[in-house]
């Protein structure tokens, strides 16, 4: 007798999503039926046979979080998959913790969803009954810092609490000013070492004899200066976790000395014959693409495979669609801020933004100083971000290349180029854009571009959504 199809259960107060995840499903040869919100997916549950169940966070009456350990209780062995449109860090953590087994993104990629569900259901047959691993409850802590609700944003929440679980390395890259500190903090708050130390360390000020010490520590008079023991930056993190910013610049002494550690969790001090161990967990930080660098020699190849294991990309805040606003309300309400006038607002969304997310807060910080009781205008805002404005009235191109290149130069990022010509090119789509009145194709065959290419562009720089926008020639 054939065993009988696996059944999908989708729990959620939108119609339309309801439909498109079973009619999904059930082309990927399951059957699926669906519910309207958690009370009704309880009771379609008791009645047997189901699955998995693709749940959805917001719901009328009891939530998605609220219902999930409910249905784990009372069905021990069931893989329920959470989706979301808008989450947070402490949203995926939360569930994470209460034993989702994986955590989607609206609107769901169907590929994505097609894997998902494969690996649910052999979960949910494979293992019967079985509670699977155990999961941590994180601290009642708020990671407000590390916000954003643009998809990208919302991948990384997931990543997030993904690896917290683990004790193995991340590797965390993204430009400058991302947030990639905020990361391992938020990885480290919510992971069971989070009771244990947090320490980071800025490799790229390790130079020459200070990397063994300052990582591993010393005895007293093993070299010039050294007029007392001190351990070193492994040790103070013993039981909690170690973050190895900017690991890209670690000297090549300094890497075969992190390798080793890594290996088997011992070091020496130096001039110490004393062997000594430190459970610590390591994070790495790297505003560069690591891997290009150890391909190309630049970085041990070793390493890099060591700590790269589990890897975090941020994305630049030019390509977070929708987050300035989200955060320069934050950045104003942490600074206690009266207010921002529309053209003030509308500014700091036309600068591109080099320095990313630590560039918007120095400058809204800044700000809210100059403006006092007053709301933020204009006028307070730094002069690299005003300029684009004054820009459109310079006496010739030469001058605003001036003023936009001295911008870049200023922020110090290492894709100075790449942003300068992004100030560029961004203020033109916008303006093409509005000329062809949204029109995509027309846009595209009028610039004798790919249409392709011209929407990657437009969500780049924010212009438009993650959908595909005006296709029509009308």
């Amino acid at each position: 007798m054939d065993e009988p199809k696996p059944t999908i259960l989708v729990i959620d107060d939108d119609p339309g999503v309801c439909w498109a995840l079973a009619a999904a499903a059930r082309s990927m040869g399951y059957a699926a039926e669906t519910a309207a919100d958690a009370a009704e997916g309880m009771a379609r549950l008791d009645a047997g046979g189901v699955d998995v169940v693709v749940l959805d966070i917001q719901l009328p009456g009891l939530n998605g979080l609220e219902a999930l350990p409910k249905m784990k209780a009372g069905h021990p062995g069931l893989a329920v998959v959470v989706i979301t449109a808008f989450g947070t860090v402490e949203t995926a953590v939360e569930a994470v913790k209460r034993g989702a087994f994986d955590y989607l993104l609206k609107p769901v990629d169907m590929e994505t969803l097609k894997t998902v569900l494969a690996a649910a259901v052999a979960h949910r047959r494979g293992q019967g009954q079985g509670q699977g691993r155990a999961r941590a409850a994180p601290p009642a802590v708020s990671d407000s810092e590390v916000i954003g609700r643009c998809p990208a944003m919302q991948q990384v929440f997931k990543q997030i609490a993904l690896v917290a679980e683990t004790d193995m390395p991340v590797l965390i890259q993204g430009e400058t000013g991302t947030g990639k500190e905020l990361v391992a903090r938020a990885i480290h708050r919510y992971s069971r070492r989070s009771s244990g130390p947090f320490v980071a360390v800025n490799c790229s000020l390790l130079a020459g004899d200070l990397v063994a010490s300052e990582l591993f520590g010393h005895e007293k008079g093993a070299f010039t200066g050294a007029d007392r023991a001190a351990a070193g930056k492994v040790e103070m993190a013993a039981g909690g976790t170690l973050l190895l910013d900017e690991v890209g610049d670690l000297s090549e002494e300094g890497q075969g000395r992190l390798l080793r550690f890594l290996d088997d969790g011992e070091f020496y001090r130096v001039g110490s014959a004393e062997l000594k161990r430190a459970d610590v967990r390591v994070l790495a930080a790297a505003n560069r693409p690591l891997r290009a660098a150890a391909l190309a020699g630049r970085f041990r190849r070793d390493l890099f495979f060591r700590i790269s294991g589990l890897t975090i990309e941020l994305p630049p805040l030019r390509e977070r669609p929708g987050d300035v606003d989200l955060l320069i309300d934050h950045f104003l309400a942490q600074c206690g801020a009266v207010g921002i006038t529309e053209e003030a607002r509308a500014a700091l969304n036309r600068y591109s933004f080099p320095g990313n997310v630590r560039e918007l807060r120095n400058a809204v910080a800044r700000a809210v100083t100059m403006a006092g009781p007053q709301p933020v205008g204009l006028a307070h805002l730094p002069e690299a971000i005003t300029r684009p404005v004054v820009a459109a009235e310079a006496a010739s191109l030469e001058q605003w290349a001036e003023m936009l290149l001295e911008e870049v130069l200023a922020a110090g990022d290492e894709r100075g180029y790449e942003h300068l010509m992004a100030r560029w090119e961004r203020p033109l789509l916008a303006a093409a854009l509005r000329r062809f009145k949204g029109n995509q194709a027309r846009l595209a065959a009028a610039l004798k571009m790919h249409r392709t290419t011209l929407r990657k562009k437009l969500r780049a720089y924010g212009l438009i959504e993650g959908g595909a926008g005006v296709e029509s020639e009308a």
